[in-house]
């Protein structure tokens, strides 16, 4: 019984050991952290508080040209090519950049005849790559989180209308919270 025990803790130690950290990933389907917002070209649309979705809640726009004045953008991708996870497909994929620079990505997807396969998926695939995290579930809620020192990933579902997928640089959005805090 003790040898069993050991060769499965043997095996289990064998599978994280290949499992890389959440700060060791280069890139969440081929969009690295920390990339100029000049690199997506037309594709990128930056937010300005314009928009009719702003116009009609003032204190969102406040809040939104407010973060466009400390240099934090808000941008949404309108290209195709980050869409595709194997069958899966995001509806929207969204950027913030400070100073210029990509420091948070978001993939959202809403086909809900999907949630489930998309979510479980997304869970495998970064089980396999960054070793397994606890699952949290609430009523309509779901999610997990890798966390490290300098990157941050979570995919979350909300089973009643979609599944999103975020990439965080953890230290820079650490800063834009103290600049958004300083300029209150």
């Amino acid at each position: 019984m003790k040898k069993q025990l050991s060769i499965a803790l043997i095996c289990l130690s064998g599978i994280s050991a290949f499992a890389q950290s959440i700060d060791k990933a280069d890139d969440i389907n081929g969009i690295t952290l920390g990339i100029d917002q000049t690199y997506f070209g037309d594709d990128l649309y930056l937010i300005t508080g314009d928009e009719p979705a702003y116009s009609e809640a003032p204190s969102l726009q406040f809040t939104l040209k407010r973060k466009i004045r400390l240099g934090i953008r808000d941008a949404s991708y309108q290209g195709q090519k980050y869409r595709e996870f194997e069958n899966f497909e995001a509806t929207n994929i969204t950027f913030q950049f400070y100073e210029g620079k990509l420091f948070k990505v978001q993939w959202t997807f809403r086909n809900r005849q999907a949630l489930i396969a998309t979510y479980n998926y997304l869970l495998d695939t970064y089980a396999d790559k960054f070793g397994s995290s606890k699952e949290e579930v609430f009523d309509e809620f779901r999610q997990v989180e890798w966390e490290g020192k300098s990157k941050y990933l979570q995919v979350f579902m909300d089973t009643e209308s979609d599944v999103t997928l975020v990439f965080e640089d953890v230290k820079v959005a650490k800063r834009v919270q103290k600049v958004l805090a300083k300029a209150k």
